[in-house]
């Protein structure tokens, strides 16, 4: 006869500001070498549930693009992957050295995948950036992704991004990176 399990108390989430302000104090480290994620588990400011909940709440945030890649390395390492980040990988479509925002790594196979952050608050122009991005994406030399977020962009704008190449929500990011990488 099987044993039941003891029950596991676990604290609620942190209120958002409280999340907000643990993402901001938070340096994700990356630029110089790979962040291993077996090693950072204790380092993380948030719980993987607070991270998904941040995330499901980007549209409601003032963000930098820099907090934005944040919650996407976060969102990643919380799942096991390995990340750096700002790494250049190949060439744009106009032959310039190509910087990928995040990149994760799959320690169990050493599979990549490349992230394109788009963070866009309020509209404006970002929409007319996101053909350039998906060019530059089928140029790089492995799979890749586009992560976006900040409730700014035209909904049409989406319609086309999501058609058109591998996008995602930040909302939706860990479900993706769970499908990709088979964790």
């Amino acid at each position: 006869m099987m044993q039941p399990e003891p029950l596991q108390l676990v604290s609620p989430p942190r209120a958002l500001p409280d999340l907000f302000a643990a993402l901001r104090n938070w340096d994700p480290m990356g630029l110089d070498r790979w962040v291993i994620a077996a090693d950072e588990k204790a380092r993380l400011p948030l719980t993987p549930e607070e991270a998904r909940l941040l995330a499901s709440r980007v549209d409601s945030l003032e963000l930098s693009p820099q907090e934005f890649e944040r919650i996407i390395a976060l969102s990643g390492v919380s799942l096991g992957l390995d990340y750096r980040r700002k790494l250049t990988v190949g060439k744009t479509i106009y032959g310039k050295d190509r910087e990928v925002d995040v990149l994760f790594r799959d320690a169990r196979n050493g599979s990549r995948l490349a992230v394109e952050a788009k963070y866009q608050r309020v509209a404006g122009t970002a929409d007319e950036k996101l053909p350039y991005a998906v060019l530059n994406l089928q140029t790089l030399p492995l799979p890749g992704v586009i992560v976006y977020g900040g409730g700014g962009f035209h909904l049409g704008a989406l319609h086309w991004l999501c058609a058109n190449t591998r996008a995602t929500d930040i909302a939706r990011l860990v479900e993706w990176l769970t499908v990709f990488f088979a964790l």
